[in-house]
C-alpha cells in the first residue's frame, strides 16, 4: 500500500489559476510516469488533474514529484499509502468537488480506470485502489444525499441565471460534453427557453437538441452569425473561445456561465452582462458546502468506515503469498520426514493445519506493523524462499 501514491491539482484545491497551467503543461508534455511508477492511471476532469501510481521501489514520493511537475508550475499535493487511497475515494464520492454531490465524477473515475486499462497502465496496486474508491462512493450516494440525481457544477450557477432572464429567453449551451450536455438538460426543463445547442462537431449537437426539443449549429456558424442571446453557457476546453468581436454582436446578453477549462469566454470582453465563472462558481460550493456540514460529516464517517476494511483487505491480500509460502514449507518438510508413510492428502492437511496458528499471528503482525513485517519474519525463519523442487 505504501507504494501507492496520487500527485494533482485541483479548483478547490489550488484554484483556477493553477489547474489552468498543469492543464496546458499537460497537454503539451508528456512525462515520463514510466521510469518513476510501474503503473499508472490519470484522472482528467473539468476542475482535476491527477495521476494515481504504483511507485517503483524504493522512490520516495518527493523525488517523484520533483520529476514529474517541473518547479515552474505551482506544487500541488501529493499522498501517499493510505492519504493516497482516502483521497481517491473522498474524489470519487464527490466530497472534494467544487459542488459536493456532483453526479458525473464517480463515471469520470470509473472511465479514467477503464481508459487505463485499455492503454495498459493499470495493475494490481491501483486496480485494487480504484475499485474500492468506487465501492465506498457508492456506499456514500446510497446512505447519504448530497444532491439529487444530475447534479453538476452547473446546478451552482443555474439560480443566478434564472434570476437574470426573462421570459421568454433565448439560450446557448457551446459543446456536448458531459458537462455541456448537463447544463442543456437542466436548461431545457426550463419554462419558456428557447435552447440551442452549438458544438464544434454539429452532429453531436443535433443529436442532443433532437431529444430536448432544441435547435442546434455548428460552431462555426454561430461564431460568424449568433442567434441573438439572453444568456449564453460554455463548456469546451478551447481558451478564449469567444471575445469581443463575438460580445459586440450581443447587445441583450444578460449573463454568461463559463464552465470552461481553460476559461472560454474573455471577461474584458463581457460587456453589461454578468459572468458566472469557475471562481465565481467555486464560492457558491462553499456556501452550499457549509448548508450541507452535518450530511458531508455523515459521508465524511462512512469513508473512515471503508478505508478501515480495505486496508486490512489489502493487508490480507499482500501477505498471502507469504502465508502460502510458509505452508508450502510446512508441506515440503512433512513430505521430507514422513512421506513414504502418510497420503499425500494427510500431508496437505497436516501442513494447513500447523500453518493455522502462525498464520493468525502473521495477519495480527501485518495488520500491526503492515505487511513487510509479516515478510520480514518469513524471512528471519528461512520460509520466505521456498524451493518448489
Amino acid at each position: 500500500m505504501e507504494r501507492l501514491a496520487l500527485i494533482g491539482v485541483s479548483q478547490r484545491r489550488g484554484g483556477v489559476e493553477a489547474l489552468t497551467l498543469w492543464n496546458t503543461w499537460w497537454q503539451n508534455h508528456t512525462p515520463a510516469v514510466f521510469t518513476l511508477a510501474e503503473e499508472w492511471v490519470p484522472l482528467l476532469t473539468c476542475n482535476r488533474l491527477e495521476l494515481v501510481l504504483a511507485l517503483k521501489e524504493g522512490l520516495p514520493l518527493e523525488q517523484v514529484r520533483r520529476e514529474l511537475i517541473p518547479p515552474q508550475l505551482p506544487r500541488g499535493y501529493a499522498y501517499q499509502g493510505e492519504a493516497a487511497l482516502e483521497h481517491l475515494a473522498r474524489v470519487a464520492a464527490s466530497l472534494d468537488s467544487v459542488n459536493p454531490g456532483e453526479y458525473q465524477i464517480m463515471q469520470q473515475v470509473r472511465q479514467a480506470l477503464e481508459a487505463a486499462q485499455k492503454a495498459g497502465t493499470v495493475g494490481p496496486l491501483t486496480s485494487f485502489a480504484f475499485q474500492s474508491a468506487l465501492r465506498i462512493a457508492k456506499r456514500v450516494r446510497r446512505e447519504v444525499e448530497l444532491a439529487p440525481a444530475n447534479t453538476s457544477l452547473f446546478s451552482l450557477a443555474r439560480p443566478a441565471l434564472e434570476a437574470l432572464l426573462p421570459r421568454p429567453a433565448r439560450v446557448a449551451v457551446v459543446g456536448s460534453g458531459k458537462m455541456g450536455s448537463l447544463a442543456a438538460r437542466s436548461l431545457a426543463a426550463l419554462p419558456g427557453i428557447e435552447l440551442w445547442l452549438v458544438n464544434r462537431t454539429p452532429e453531436k449537437a443535433q443529436a442532443l437538441a433532437g431529444s430536448l426539443g432544441a435547435q442546434f449549429m455548428s460552431l462555426q456558424d454561430f461564431i460568424m452569425h449568433p442567434p441573438q442571446l439572453d444568456a449564453l453557457v460554455t463548456a469546451t476546453p478551447v481558451e478564449g473561445l469567444l471575445g469581443a468581436d463575438f460580445f459586440q454582436k450581443q447587445p441583450r446578453l444578460k449573463a454568461a456561465v463559463d464552465l470552461g477549462m481553460p476559461r472560454n469566454i474573455i471577461p474584458e470582453a463581457l460587456k453589461g452582462a454578468v459572468l458566472l465563472d469557475l471562481n465565481q462558481l467555486e464560492r457558491l460550493g462553499e456556501k452550499r458546502r457549509a448548508r450541507l456540514s452535518a450530511d458531508l460529516a455523515r459521508a465524511e464517517l462512512i469513508v473512515a468506515e471503508e478505508l478501515e476494511q480495505v486496508v486490512l483487505d489489502w493487508t490480507e491480500r499482500a501477505i498471502a503469498p507469504a502465508i502460502t509460502r510458509m505452508r508450502e514449507a510446512y508441506r515440503r518438510t512433512l513430505s521430507e520426514l514422513v512421506g513414504e508413510w502418510v497420503e499425500p492428502e494427510l500431508i496437505e492437511r497436516l501442513a494447513h493445519r500447523f500453518a493455522h496458528f502462525p498464520a493468525k499471528g502473521l495477519r495480527g503482525l501485518a495488520r500491526r506493523h503492515g505487511p513487510e513485517a509479516a515478510e520480514a519474519f518469513l524471512q528471519e525463519a528461512g520460509l520466505w524462499q521456498v524451493d518448489h523442487g
